[in-house]
């Protein structure tokens, strides 16, 4: 429509402009930070990557040659991954905000979208394809790459899905390119203009899957055409695939094409980890079992450093999304490769995965490429040697390095949690129609906490969900199915399955909407083609929209013939989702309509589902009182419970508590409350005032200031608006700012020269270090002095240059002569990062007393924390 143009005109001229403006303003830059290569994610250093993104803008034609190009492995795309991992680590919507952003540039890009002279150009295929191209004039060129631009898409989609609570928030900044002004609405244009890639280009277009659905390039594709396509680029499609797969999941919408996805996906990653003739295993001289695989299935050793990188970073991301079956001892000879073979010294890595060298892409490289630092978590030895290759000076530029290094430097402060979950209990299954069964279960426990939950078709994922319940949709009547649910914590530990609970689907799947072969009317008709009973036809390709700009009170009405008792109301707004405010109305005369209590809303999205109280009426319409272009609704079911309506509050959660996790977070868990129903989620207060909602047990407070207490309770709440009492109130304080120690004042016991200082302990820098004097050997010691009495309970002592410490306690002491040992802190041997961890202790200075060693002690760096 003209309206939309319009707006994707501005939204263009917008990132042109700014993408002219970039260039300087990445160059004025200040870099990120990193606070400690130890420890948890700082505020400091969040807030460091936030003022780096803002200054980096979505490339735009005619900025590149190759779009591409630049949203798979070119800085664009890079970017984009980096912002979601950061924000599934932080929760920052800001940095969701900025994803998003880049996400509608880069939507906007696309060729069939795109005016013309970018856009609008004929690709091979003949057609004026979905593709981001690959050059700037003439026929389109377009490969694997745009399976990349597709997991964008896809990827931000989902983080945005996962967290419900969003879903009718208008996203800050507007909406310049049409997508949808909430989030709800532009996570589900994301996932449409997605899946219309795959499935108008990827699948029927580029892709030949009749060998089993392995990735072949089809005969058509003039970029290696009918070729086995190279493991690198296998991780793109994956990419899109798997996130499409993980969006449709939690929508829910769709489980023939989750299972599509997932099918193809998982294909491709057997290929790898189960063929033995598209790679070698061997065993390392570490003694360590390692990968050597090549280019492509067919190349079975010495792959190139640059594509290694590439396939590392795609393999991981499949391990960590936990729909594959990929375990730790499968991802772990990746980690022996890099470790064992690749690092052959300080900022020294092999060109090829096999430890030879070459040119080009397999030119040896003085730092780790990004891909790589993901295998740090899972080989924490090589963890100090490829942050001081890639982060010499505690910054960086680049977003894919500082995002990748986070998650590592994350994972390593969640400590190495290897306890599972408790296995879910009480798994019940419940038919709903000839096509949806509802599961709810009790939640399971973990040490640290539940993440999230598997539901299984069978032995078949079907499905992942943050809450104690899921409705598997799709199915077909009359039919028996059998569940297990399993629990999953952050450390990506699962539990055993719970209990088996089977449920046979209804007779019909239609027989319950009172809509089908009824009279219907609407306000305005956009023409015939779209007229009201578009909206009740049972063919979600069909649709009723309103006039040409009617965007205000519009409406859709059933006339069911003679009064009838209904309570509930599935809407689709599928194709196109606009609606910013609606409610249901009945009447019993068709003139006078009353608004049905309960049914109000911002957004309608793809799928949306409406119980109320049981009402008795002849007539019942959707109302639409706002939208932000012309409604229009793909399908309006109407059905009978046959019960009472709901009036059962939830109970109250229970073992409510906080736990302060940072200077500006607190963690809150509790025990799930149960309802006649089922909770449909939970909402958190600080104090008297609303923070947030949550559909999970948990949830993270952030935005805090330090060394603050804060107090909390959390209230349940189902389907139908009830509400349960307050849990009991929980308290934590925050933690205090940062490493105590920077800044202060320093002394020891002896030095070797002034070369090494006891201040060369404490600079933030693991390359210099403080050394006793030549001969002293024993009972040597260094010190801080904080300048007043200081409350501290954690202390990190880096020996990295030489180990030799054999015995070392803490002491503390209020004058600086007189020194007490700090209980539970003596020790043998530091290492390269030793953390002590005490009950808080409070005092002006505090030492390490070194009561022996191998040879002169030496010690690179001492941190001190009250965490």
């Amino acid at each position: 429509m003209p309206s939309k143009k319009h707006l994707i005109w501005f939204g263009l001229c917008f990132a042109w402009l700014l993408a002219l403006l970039s260039p300087s303003l990445v160059y004025a830059a200040n870099p990120m930070v990193v606070d400690s290569y130890d420890g948890a994610l700082t505020q400091n250093e969040i807030n460091s990557f936030k003022a780096y993104m803002q200054t980096v803008e979505p490339v735009v034609w005619p900025n590149t040659g190759s779009m591409q190009g630049e949203y798979a492995q070119g800085a664009s795309g890079e970017n984009i991954k980096a912002m979601g991992l950061m924000y599934e680590m932080t929760g920052d919507t800001q940095i969701l905000d900025r994803m998003i952003y880049f996400c509608d540039v880069l939507l906007s890009q696309r060729n069939d979208i795109l005016a013309a002279p970018y856009g609008q150009r004929t690709v091979w295929t003949n057609t004026i394809a979905p593709v981001w191209p690959g050059n700037n004039t003439g026929t389109a060129s377009a490969d694997s790459a745009n399976g990349d631009p597709v997991g964008h898409l896809a990827y931000c989609a989902k983080l945005i899905l996962q967290h419900p609570a969003l879903g009718s928030t208008v996203v800050p900044g507007g909406d310049s390119y049409g997508h949808g002004a909430t989030y709800a609405q532009r996570a589900a244009t994301f996932v449409t203009e997605a899946d219309y890639v795959v499935n108008q280009f990827i699948l029927p277009k580029l892709l030949n899957l009749s060998n089993g659905n392995k990735y072949y390039f089809s005969t058509q594709s003039p970029y290696m055409s009918g070729g086995i396509m190279p493991w690198n680029q296998q991780m793109m499609i994956s990419y899109g695939l798997q996130n499409l797969a993980a969006a449709h999941a939690i929508l829910g919408d769709n489980p023939t094409r989750v299972a599509q996805y997932d099918g193809i996906v998982q294909t491709n990653l057997n290929w790898f980890f189960n063929d033995n003739t598209a790679k070698q295993t061997y065993t390392n001289s570490a003694g360590k079992t390692t990968y050597n695989w090549g280019y492509n299935p067919t190349l079975l050793g010495g792959e190139d450093s640059n594509h290694a990188s590439l396939d590392v970073a795609g393999f991981y991301r499949a391990y960590l999304s936990g729909r594959y079956g990929i375990t730790t001892a499968m991802m772990m000879p990746f980690a022996n490769m890099y470790a064992d073979v690749m690092m052959r010294g300080p900022n020294d890595f092999a060109g090829r995965v096999d430890g030879t060298d070459g040119t080009g892409h397999g030119a040896p490289t003085t730092y780790a490429r990004s891909g790589n630092l993901f295998l740090a978590a899972l080989r924490p030895d090589m963890y100090y040697a490829l942050a001081n290759a890639d982060l010499p000076n505690l910054t960086s530029t680049s977003m894919a390095t500082y995002s990748r290094f986070m998650y590592v430097k994350n994972q390593r402060n969640l400590g190495s949690d290897t306890q599972a979950p408790t296995a879910p209990t009480n798994l019940t299954a419940a038919a709903v129609s000839g096509s949806q069964i509802n599961l709810s279960w009790t939640a399971a426990t973990d040490n640290v906490g539940v993440a999230s939950y598997a539901i299984y078709r069978g032995g078949t994922l079907v499905g992942t969900s943050a809450t104690t319940s899921y409705s598997d949709m799709g199915l077909t009547a009359s039919t028996t199915y059998s569940y297990t649910v399993k629990a999953k914590d952050a450390a990506a530990n699962v539990s055993a399955a719970s209990n088996t609970a089977t449920a046979t689907t209804t007779t019909s799947t239609t027989s319950g909407n009172l809509v089908i072969g009824k009279t219907y009317n609407a306000s305005t008709t956009w023409n015939t083609t779209y007229a009201a009973d578009k909206a009740f036809d049972q063919n979600t390709a069909t649709r009723w929209s309103a006039a040409n700009g009617s965007l205000t009170n519009q409406w859709i009405s059933v006339d069911f013939g003679a009064s009838t008792a209904f309570d509930q109301v599935n809407l689709k707004e599928i194709s196109f989702q606009r609606v910013t405010s609606y409610k249901l109305q009945s009447s019993s005369d068709g003139t006078t309509f009353t608004d049905i209590a309960g049914t109000a809303g911002t957004t309608i999205g793809a799928n949306k589902t409406i119980t109320f109280g049981s009402v008795n009426a002849r007539y019942l319409r959707l109302y639409v009182s706002a939208a932000s272009a012309v409604p229009t609704i793909d399908e309006m079911e109407v059905y009978s419970n046959a019960g009472a309506a709901d009036t059962t509050a939830p109970t109250t959660p229970t073992g409510l508590a906080a736990s302060a996790v940072s200077s500006s977070q607190i963690n809150l868990s509790w025990t799930a409350s149960t309802d006649n129903v089922a909770v449909t989620g939970y909402d958190v207060y600080r104090g008297a005032a609303w923070v947030g909602s949550t559909a999970a047990t948990s949830y993270s407070d952030t935005g805090l200031t330090a060394s603050t207490a804060y107090s909390y309770t959390v209230k349940a709440k189902d389907a139908a608006a009830n509400v349960s009492g307050a849990s009991s109130a929980a308290s934590a304080t925050t933690l205090g700012l940062g490493n105590l120690a920077l800044g202060k004042t320093y002394n020891a016991s002896t030095t070797w020269s002034a070369t090494y200082p006891a201040s060369k302990a404490f600079d933030v820098d693991d390359v210099s270090r403080w050394s006793a004097s030549s001969g002293s050997v024993s009972n040597q010691w260094l010190s801080v002095d904080f300048g007043a009495a200081t409350t501290f309970n954690q202390v990190v002592v880096k020996e990295i240059t030489f180990q030799r410490v054999t015995g070392y306690k803490l002491q503390s002491s209020t004058d600086g002569v007189t020194y007490t040992d700090i209980s539970g802190t003596s020790g043998t041997a530091l290492g390269a990062s030793k953390t002590i961890n005490f009950s808080p202790i409070t005092a002006r200075y505090v030492r390490l007393y070194m009561t022996s060693a191998s040879a002169v002690p030496t010690i690179n760096e001492v941190e001190v924390y009250n965490q």
